[in-house]
């Protein structure tokens, strides 16, 4: 008999890694499972920004935004900012950032102001962006609509949990790559699941390590700033801040002439004539304490862009090193782009994004079934528990449920009460899966409803912004009922199987 090519693990060892694997999943899986269902659908971030405004005016390229028209839209944001009564923060967003289309937007950050404007090919504003559902999703995914700094720490720990879940279910499973390609049909509904579960773990493990290990590390990065100004800049926050934002320049509120921003623009695309010019901003303009950042997109370097910062004079006073800076800061500015899937360009660049989709997708599954397992497991043990099996189908279907209303709220009112809409419906979940005969009636029904509502998502869009300029917005409307047929789908598909088990081990 051949010996083994696999070192014998001890079954102490297997156990304890099995229990610290349940435990994590089931302490933080329904944490686990919003971030990573959010995450996966923000992979289409940019997708989604178009379909909400598929009549914005179009760009055929990037090069058809010259310096005198990224000037006139800097001077429409600014013009915008002043009459709302703030300086604060002004930028130029173009089509190299991954929509065909320009935009103005004007920030105070602490009053809580923000607005994005479309523009024409002449840099007038010719009506504001619609960004209800994708700005909705961005701030679930990165804080968990909770104020900024606690949000971002949490979903931070969120990334931890996750990858201390994937390292535990990789030692909890000796044989988990020597039966990567086994998949046992015919058996029991948990087995199957269970395979499914190793399987596809297996097969997206080193996604399933880079995503929440880049999540952990942007979550955690106030922390790790704090760490790094105790370490290397006697606790001064403002200059470990600057080793990964960039040089600043001190605050001045004294009045100043707003700075003529072509030269740096030319001189910056004379320096980089492979770059376009992804995003153009000032803070605190018409102030001495005023600066100008220019972003420009790099598609050869997995940072994507890299940010240029002038003072109000026109001094060049550095970069943030993202493309051509120290290891470190390469590093860091690729943290992004590596855990959203948005590097390279071209066909690669779409093959990558479809990439992020499917293996999130999967990880998200891998969450959901991580938990059915364990329920499936209790109720084969004669220990069941049906008020978590029906609290978790609640919670599993419950999101992309109020994910399709929020959106359909977001393309029939302005400034509609998201938020309260998300907890609202998150809540109700509950009821019908409570109040089904069967947990699995229950789940039929949110199912349901889900496909119902996304039909009704696309039959509003259709409604209220056709004839659509950007034709990615009948991409994404395909989407969408696809996504509905196949969940409404599931609701006829046998839930269970009559065949004789085959007893293994998962």
């Amino acid at each position: 008999m051949a010996r083994p090519i696999w070192p014998k693990v001890p079954s102490s060892f297997v156990s304890s890694m099995l229990a610290g694997h349940s435990a994590l999943g089931l302490l933080f899986a329904a944490l686990i499972y919003i971030v990573c269902l959010s995450g996966t659908l923000l992979v289409l971030d940019h997708e989604i920004d178009r379909w909400e405004n598929p009549n914005a005016p179009i760009f055929e390229s990037v090069e058809a935004v010259e310096t005198p028209l990224l000037v006139r839209a800097l001077g429409a944001g600014i013009e915008k900012a002043g009459a709302a009564g703030t300086r604060d923060y002004v930028s130029v967003t173009t089509p190299a950032d991954g929509h065909p289309n320009l935009s103005v937007r004007y920030a105070d950050f602490q009053a809580g102001l923000d607005e994005t404007f479309m523009l024409n090919d002449r840099g007038e504003i010719v009506g504001e962006r619609r960004e209800g559902f994708g700005h909705f999703m961005e701030h679930l995914h990165f804080y968990l609509h909770l104020p900024q700094t606690i949000g971002l720490f949490v979903v931070g720990l969120i990334g931890v949990a996750l990858l201390s879940s994937v390292w535990s279910g990789v030692f909890s499973h000796p044989r988990i790559f020597r039966d990567a390609f086994r998949f046992r049909r015919g058996g029991t509904r948990r087995l199957e699941e269970a395979d499914l579960h190793n399987r596809l773990s297996v097969w997206g493990l080193p996604f399933h390590i880079i995503v929440p290990l880049t999540g952990a590390i942007l979550g955690l990065s106030t922390l790790i700033l704090g760490v790094l100004a105790m370490a290397a800049f006697d606790g001064d926050l403002s200059r470990a801040g600057q080793v990964v934002g960039g040089p600043r320049v001190a605050p001045n509120e004294d009045a100043a002439p707003i700075p003529d921003v072509a030269p740096m623009i030319d001189s910056l695309l004379a320096e980089y004539p492979d770059a376009k010019l992804a995003r153009l901003g000032i803070r605190e303009f018409g102030t001495a304490g005023q600066s100008v950042q220019i972003d420009l997109a790099k598609a050869r370097d997995l940072t994507i862009t890299d940010r240029y910062i002038f003072d109000g004079d026109g001094t060049y006073l550095g970069s943030r090193g993202f493309s051509d800076g120290s290891l470190g800061n390469q590093v860091i500015g690729a943290l992004g782009p590596l855990h959203f899937g948005w590097f390279s360009e071209g066909w690669v660049a779409g093959f990558l994004k479809a990439a992020y989709l499917i293996l999130g997708l999967a990880l998200t599954f891998i969450t959901s079934s991580g938990v059915a397992i364990w329920i499936a497991r209790r109720r084969d043990k004669g220990k069941p528990v049906p008020g978590w099996e029906r609290a978790w189908i609640a919670a599993v279907w419950g999101q992309p449920l109020s994910y399709s209303i929020i959106a359909g709220a977001a393309l029939l009112f302005a400034s509609p009460p998201l938020l309260a809409i998300w907890l609202a419906v998150t809540a109700l979940s509950f009821a019908p899966v409570f109040l089904a005969p069967s947990a699995q009636a229950g789940s039929k029904w949110l199912r349901g409803a889900i496909a119902i509502s996304l039909v009704l998502v696309v039959t509003i869009h259709l409604i209220t912004r056709t004839p659509y300029a950007d034709a990615m917005a009948w991409v994404i409307n395909g989407l969408i009922i696809l996504t509905a047929i196949i969940i409404g789908g599931t609701i006829w598909s046998p839930l269970r199987r009559s065949r004789p088990a085959i007893p293994a081990a998962e």
